[in-house]
């Protein structure tokens, strides 16, 4: 039988639907209490392993170097990881001093008015010998490689990359591989804590031959402007006197050079000359105009014009070579590079006397000349040599300037450049130059001109 909807068998009593409604909203009241309750444990968990507020503390990386102090203001307490590193002493109030002692690491801590961590920084103390590259400038031929190394501290990182990879490449480690002839800048970048604190550059060169770059080239290109070349104070030089000018880096002898010697007489005073730079070559315009003539084919490239004094350690910084300082010369070998305070010149070749054949431009120009021997005598082998061959080959200017020989303090007092010829680097010796006696490396030189 069909109970009608509304019968009142259907229908409860209102007692009832009270109670019905207390019932359920009971079971609500208890159901989000108990998902609240999860809500809470799982927001508490997580406040748990994220631990401290660390991730949301300020930081910072600072570099000073050791005997440096720096003041930090704002802060009611600093505290240093390491005081044997950098000590932190209050100052005043809100502001601590930080002294820092020895080369490391420390975090400094810094903290608010009411003892909470508000910041760190990460500071890294360094000394003169924590970033050092090892050379500045390069030069190599095409396929071959080179291993650089930036000395960095304990805790910083290097990255090393290169300007042009189309002509020298540079892996993680630092090794140069020289692809093809051009110019680029290897950069190596030093980090600590994720930032750069510091930055080197080193050029390279890469050739492609290196057939022109042999020790009898370079004194062949030497001898070039012997005996047609006044000495002019500055000549090779920029008008500004800070480099290389146009001559000193154009291929070939100057004919304004030629013509200006050939107006000369013997009583030719340099005095009166000083800084008509397009007239001549001074001492180490020469030596830059012959570096030049070996090292490239066209006008116009960067020269090799610098102070006399800095030309044999220069030249070695490029890894061209090694470097003595004059207390360490023991001899001399063709196409050493001689430095002074006052004066550079290439050495052609020793004697067996102890004299030394040399090439330079001192006045009254570029010539030939010889040095005394290891014992003082003046009439030495070595001056015999270069007045014999500056008479025979050079004879106008000879007629001139008959004098051939230096003093015995170009054998003292001069910083040394050899050349390295094992081809790793610009300069090669298959004429075996390097194991002759001046007078072979003479006889050998003016039958090929």
């Amino acid at each position: 039988m069909k109970i009608p909807l509304f019968s009142k068998k259907a229908v409860l009593s209102s007692s009832h639907v009270r109670r019905l409604c207390v019932a359920v909203l009971f079971v609500l009241l208890f159901l989000s209490g108990f998902s609240a309750s999860g809500n809470t444990a799982a927001t508490e968990g997580s406040a748990d392993t994220s631990g401290s507020t660390a991730g949301t503390i300020a930081s910072q990386v600072k570099t000073l170097k050791v005997g440096k102090t720096w003041k930090i203001s704002g802060y009611a307490e600093v505290s240093s990881s390491k005081s044997s590193v950098a000590k932190a002493v209050k100052a005043s109030k809100n502001t601590y001093k930080i002294t820092t002692k020895k080369k490391g690491q420390t975090v400094l801590t810094l903290y608010n008015s009411d003892g909470e961590e508000v910041k760190r920084v990460y500071l890294l103390v360094t000394n003169s010998g924590s970033f050092k590259y090892n050379t500045a400038s390069v030069s190599l031929m095409a396929g071959r490689s080179k291993t650089v190394k930036a000395t960095i501290q304990s805790g910083c990182s290097v990255k090393y990359s290169s300007s042009d990879t189309d002509v020298a490449t540079v892996s993680a480690s630092g090794r140069i591989r020289a692809i093809a002839s051009g110019k680029a800048t290897i950069t190596a970048r030093v980090f600590y804590k994720g930032k750069c604190v510091k930055t080197w550059k080193k050029k390279v060169t890469v050739t492609t031959d290196l057939s022109s770059s042999t020790l009898k080239t370079l004194l062949l290109t030497a001898l070039e402007p012997v005996g047609s070349t006044m000495y002019v104070w500055g000549g090779g030089w920029n008008k500004a006197d800070t480099g290389a000018g146009i001559e000193a880096v154009s291929i070939g002898v100057s004919s304004k050079w030629k013509a200006f010697f050939k107006k000369q007489t013997s009583s030719y005073n340099y005095q009166k000359t000083r800084y008509q730079i397009h007239n001549g070559l001074d001492c180490s315009g020469y030596i830059g105009w012959c570096i030049y003539n070996i090292l490239n084919t066209t006008d116009g490239n960067a020269g090799y014009v610098m102070s006399a004094s800095k030309m044999a350690s220069n030249f070695a910084s490029r890894d061209w070579g090694t470097y003595r300082p004059a207390s360490s010369v023991k001899n001399y070998r063709a196409g050493d590079i001689m430095s002074s305070s006052g004066h550079v010149w290439m050495v052609v070749g020793q004697c067996g006397d102890g004299s030394v054949v040399l090439l330079h431009s001192s006045p009254p120009g570029v010539r030939l000349c010889g040095t005394p021997s290891s014992s003082g005598k003046t009439s030495s082998q070595a001056v015999k040599l270069a007045a014999s061959y500056m008479k025979q080959y050079f004879p106008d200017w000879y007629k001139k300037y008959p004098s051939c020989s230096v003093s015995a303090s170009y054998l003292s007092g001069y910083s040394q450049m050899r050349w390295n010829i094992s081809g790793n680097s610009i300069m090669t010796d298959p004429d075996g130059y390097r194991n002759m006696s001046a007078s072979e490396i003479l006889k050998d030189l003016f039958t090929s001109k």
